[in-house]
């Protein structure tokens, strides 16, 4: 059909990625799908007619070149994934549900990002790589946003922003306009940010406030 390509992760998140590669190839047959891997579920069926085949080490034994989705729902749990999968045969595709909106013309993206359905981006936007969009995310034009960060469904990025990196955003939380985020933040679900954060803090509320957790 395709391109092989496996999904690093046995979790709930995992399945949504497979749906949005479904997705894909209902469009036009694009991938291959081959299975799932993961370091702490056991190999056997996991989901529909497809199995956890083994673990990251796995991977890497690889004869062949394999694309590979990283499906975590956490910043540091997508950094520890990545970090095992060292072969130069594993190439990490960025993953977007057919119903994204992405302004391509003046969009600057990385490697191993992952968008699921609904989330749209407006122009002249700066993403990095290994970030986690759910479901109808929606993004500004002019924002910049770092590595392996994630956002949860409905969370709101207003034009202008500056996000670093590994930041995680609960549900239908929101930055207002060209306030910047440093790294290592979480961000509440239902919190918005009316200023600028720096680094390793924990916000909630409206406006979002540090919790001091």
């Amino acid at each position: 059909m395709g391109n092989k390509i496996a999904i690093a992760g046995a979790g709930g998140f995992s399945k949504e990625v497979y749906l949005i590669i479904e997705a894909i190839n209902k469009i036009a047959p694009t991938w291959d799908f081959v299975g799932f891997f993961d370091d702490k579920v056991p190999r056997g069926k996991f989901f529909m007619d497809f199995e956890v085949l083994g673990n990251m080490q796995d991977l890497n034994n690889t004869n062949e070149d394999i694309y590979v989705a990283v499906a975590a729902g956490r910043s540091d749990k997508i950094i520890a994934i990545v970090n095992k999968l060292t072969s130069p045969k594993i190439f990490f595709p960025n993953i977007i549900h057919p119903s994204v909106f992405l302004h391509f013309e003046t969009l600057t993206v990385g490697e191993g990002n992952i968008i699921q359905s609904g989330s749209s981006f407006s122009a002249d936007n700066r993403i990095g790589k290994y970030n986690i969009f759910n479901a109808s995310v929606k993004v500004g034009h002019d924002a910049i946003i770092g590595n392996y960060n994630t956002f949860a469904t409905g969370t709101l990025i207003s034009g202008g922003v500056e996000i670093g990196d590994q930041n995680n955003f609960g549900i239908n939380s929101g930055i207002l306009q060209y306030k910047k985020v440093g790294n290592g933040n979480t961000i509440g679900p239902l919190s918005i940010l009316f200023k600028s954060i720096r680094d390793n803090g924990h916000y909630l509320g409206v406006p979002a406030l540090p919790t001091g957790i």
